[in-house]
């Protein structure tokens, strides 16, 4: 189970490009990144970018579309086609998950975006499917998909390309147990993402995840994929990080993954 650094939040920064990314990840000893779908990070020439992640000894487990669109009305065509560009890009970086967020188009009705996505996953995951990748949805309060009850019971139709983001964060702030979620999305679960309970480093002062039932539960339930540290950047990112990803692998340690 690779620990890895998210290139959205510790990527997308003024100042701070593909290499940057790509050393920051070394500096703090990670295995990998969940690397920005972005045209400054190689959208449109990932070749390059790939050789320079596998060269510094990374993985990416992740792909993270931007923009966002996969639940605007009018941007169907426009989400598919960057889609099936990522799809090609993701092969590039040798990576199954792709990342997307829903996000919930202002005056929008929830109804009307989750439409937007069902026709969106219909067109598109057998396409996902057949190239061997998966679609991962962030679920969160205020997106298109809210809860983890709901994000499950939505993408059930569309088969295994058609998976979740479960991010510890976004489970605890709306009210919901972290192994209860776990346990009721299992194999549905495209990627984990660690984040503590305030939205700061895991393990930091007043982070109430509880990390370790979290990943049991998901594992029994037959998640075997990776794990992104997904939360706001400190001043201090190189030191935050290190500590993150230690705990992290200690976490997979008490947990019997190593």
């Amino acid at each position: 189970m690779r620990v890895a650094v998210d290139g959205i939040y510790f990527g997308l920064l003024p100042g701070r490009g593909p290499e940057e990314l790509i050393r920051l990840a070394v500096d703090v000893g990670a295995d990998g990144l969940n690397w920005p779908y972005h045209a400054d990070y190689g959208a449109d020439n990932p070749e390059p970018i790939a050789r320079a992640i596998a060269d510094a000894g990374l993985a990416v487990v992740s792909l993270a579309m931007t923009p966002h669109l996969s639940a605007v009305p009018g941007s169907e065509a426009a989400f598919r086609e960057s889609l099936a560009r990522c799809l090609s890009a993701a092969a590039v970086f040798n990576t199954r998950v792709i990342d997307c967020w829903p996000a919930l188009p202002k005056d929008v009705a929830k109804e009307q975006a989750q439409a937007v996505l069902a026709a969106n996953l219909d067109a598109l995951a057998p396409a996902a499917a057949a190239a061997g990748r998966v679609l991962s949805f962030e679920f969160e309060p205020g997106a298109t998909i809210e809860r983890y009850g709901e994000a499950g019971a939505f993408v059930a139709p569309f088969g295994p390309a058609a998976a979740l983001t479960a991010d510890t964060y976004h489970i605890i702030r709306i009210g919901d147990d972290l192994a209860q979620a776990a346990t009721a999305l299992g194999p549905t679960i495209g990627i984990l993402h660690f984040s503590g309970s305030h939205r700061g480093e895991p393990g930091s002062e007043g982070d109430r995840c509880d990390y370790a039932a979290f990943l049991r539960a998901a594992c029994r339930a037959g998640y075997a994929g990776d794990i992104v540290l997904q939360y706001e950047p400190p001043e201090d990112a190189v030191g935050s990080l290190k500590r993150a990803i230690a705990l992290t692998r200690e976490v997979i340690r008490e947990v019997g993954l190593t």
